[in-house]
Order: structure tokens, then sequence, then C-alpha cells
């Protein structure tokens, strides 16, 4: 799958598995415009350069959850020949703290959903504006499994993918008349980091309760990302697919007793 002569955007692409699908883009030939917070997407755009020297990439630093600065960052890629021909709306606010539905304030709750649905509606909109200009692309949004099955403690985040879900099946009937194709990726257990402060019996009880026995690599997301982005799918088409290692399967967890 080459993406030479296209530009991509990756929103939160600075470190973990936006990085790794920035990577897969750049490694694809694509223009890659890498995005998180200032500093460090620079410092992340400079490691990527290491490592595929070949490829263009780009920082860009604004707040999703500020219309304006979306508004402001778009209008400078139009004037740098830089708009995206695939939008992959993958940062999100993970909803942690004060985050259950009693003890949250509204400030939170609303928070959350600026980052992760007005920020996500934001960008698909301006990408989806340029794409109708240039007769079509390609729009991905990163879900979870959280938005059908809720994480327990975490209102914000569960609703806010609810609504995402909801968003894309809206995007791609409306958008895919002028050649849009917008699709969503339903994720559970993603490897990053944060496994390794897990302790020894958390993690075997998160891998007993998988049916695949491991979380999603960051890398097999990746290939499915660049897959569903590619033309090689052109009639897939507000489609939510799944890639869980088999959470979604289970009416309970393996370990509880029915």
């Amino acid at each position: 799958m080459s993406f030479a002569g296209k530009t991509v955007l990756v929103t939160g692409s600075s470190r973990n598995l936006g990085y790794t699908i920035a990577a897969a883009f750049a490694e694809a030939g694509a223009r890659v415009i890498m995005h998180g917070s200032h500093g460090s997407v620079e410092a992340s755009r400079d490691k990527l350069a290491a490592a595929f020297p070949q490829a263009e990439l780009h920082a860009a630093s604004f707040n999703l959850g500020d219309s304006a600065a979306i508004d402001a960052a778009f209008a400078s890629f139009k004037e740098q020949g830089l708009m995206p021909d695939v939008l992959v709306n993958n940062a999100a606010h993970l909803g942690l703290g004060e985050s259950d539905f009693l003890k949250q304030t509204p400030e939170h709750f609303r928070e959350v959903l600026e980052v992760n649905l007005f920020g996500a509606f934001r960008c698909a909109q301006l990408v989806a504006q340029h794409l109708k200009e240039i007769g079509g692309g390609a729009i991905v949004n990163i879900s979870s499994l959280a938005g059908e099955r809720g994480i327990f403690g975490r209102s914000g985040y569960n609703t806010s993918k609810a609504a995402l879900d909801g968003m894309t099946r809206s995007m791609a009937q409306e958008l895919s008349g002028d050649g849009i194709r917008v699709n969503a990726i339903v994720l559970g257990y993603v490897w990053t980091e944060r496994w390794n402060a897990l302790s020894e019996a958390d993690t075997q009880r998160r891998l007993m309760n998988t049916p695949a026995a491991a979380p999603s690599s960051q890398e097999e997301i990746s290939r499915l990302v660049l897959f569903v982005a590619s033309e090689a799918v052109p009639t897939l088409v507000g489609a939510r697919i799944v890639l869980d290692g088999g959470l979604n399967v289970q009416q309970v967890p393996r370990d509880v007793v029915v």
C-alpha cells in the first residue's frame, strides 16, 4: 500500500499508537503531519526522521479542545499546501482522574468531549471540505470498545467514544457521495508502556480474559489503519471494524463464574 504523493494528518502522534501510525504512513511514502503538544511533537518528528530520512515530516501543535486553534492550524496547512488527503483522528483524552459519574465536575466531562468528539468533528469537517474539492480521500476515526461496553468510572470517555461511533455513521452517509470514505477502528486493549506498570497478577488476569491472550500491538493496528485508508477497499464505508483481541465476543470475562 503506497501513499506516495499523499498528505496524512495523524492527531495525537507524538507517542504511542499515534506515533506508530505516523511511522507506518511515512514508511509507505506519505507526507506526514504529526500532531501533539509543543516540544514533544517536534522531538517525535526528529526521531521519526532519523528512522525514515527519505520521509517528508511536519510537526503541528494545536489544542483539539479549542476550535479556533484547529481553524488556525488548518489555515496554516492550506497556506503551505499541506491539506490532508487522509485524516486519522487518533488523539484521545482518556478521562482519567475524578471521572466517575457522581464525582466528576461538568468541566471535566466537557473537556473530555471537547477533545474526543468536538475536536475530531472539526478536524474531519475541515478535511472533508478539502477532500470534496479534490475528489475524495479517507477519514479514519480511532474509537474504542468503551463506546459500546463502558469502562467503569469513565463516563466521559465512554460517552465520547459512543458519540464518535455515531458521528462516523453520519459522516459516512453524507460524505460518501463526494468520494470521502469514513470508517472507525474500534480498539480494546492496546499495548503501551502503561502495561509495564501493571502488577504481574493484573497482567495475567488481563491476558486470561482476552480470547487472543494478548493486547493488540500498535504495529498491527497501524497496518489496519493503512489498509482502511487505502484505495484497496473503495466500498468500505461507514464500517466499525473491531480489533480487540476478542473482548467483545464475551458476555462476561473468563474468570467470572456464571
